[in-house]
């Protein structure tokens, strides 16, 4: 009996947690809302577009018609995921803008403000922090952290853009 019982919750999670993927053909926007053609209805799941029916080009992410997500391959002996785009939820403005080398050594992550203003950049290198540069209206502002290639820590302040002092 209990063994039933864990098939069925298992199942049931697993309807509740997928998500439908489909092409764009298959979905509609209006007022920056995504819908089913099939059925109207809001739209939860992700769309692929494919270069040659085979490649893998790029994925968008909705949840309830609203944009979450958008995701950019590289592909040859497998695929790769090259960039990756957050949104504020129930807004098409970006959040944070992820980017990966090709052998995924190096991650570059962009967070913005809800006002597409960029709020700080930073870089890590085989998951450690090599840049980190805060900015306010778009210009650097703050103590910007960086390592060399030669391994050495480097600081400076910044304000308002402009270079006040090394550290």
């Amino acid at each position: 009996m209990s063994k039933h019982l864990l098939l069925i919750i298992i199942l049931f999670s697993l309807k509740i947690y997928s998500q439908e993927i489909v092409s764009r053909n298959d979905i509609y926007a209006k007022d920056s809302i995504a819908y089913k053609v099939q059925d109207n209805k809001l739209f939860t799941g992700k769309v692929q577009n494919f270069k040659h029916k085979t490649h893998l080009v790029s994925e968008i992410e909705f949840v309830d018609g609203i944009l979450n997500k958008t995701s950019v391959y590289a592909n040859g002996k497998e695929v790769i995921i090259l960039d990756e785009d957050y949104y504020y939820e129930k807004s098409p403005q970006i959040k944070k803008k992820v980017r990966y080398s090709f052998d995924h050594k190096i991650m570059s992550t962009t967070y913005y403000e809800k006002n597409g203003n960029k709020k700080l950049e930073e870089e890590l290198k085989d998951g450690i922090l090599v840049y980190s540069c805060p900015y306010t209206n778009n210009k650097k502002n703050g103590k910007l952290f960086s390592i060399d290639k030669k391994g050495e820590k480097k600081e400076c302040v910044f304000e308002n853009g402009k270079l006040i002092k090394n550290i």
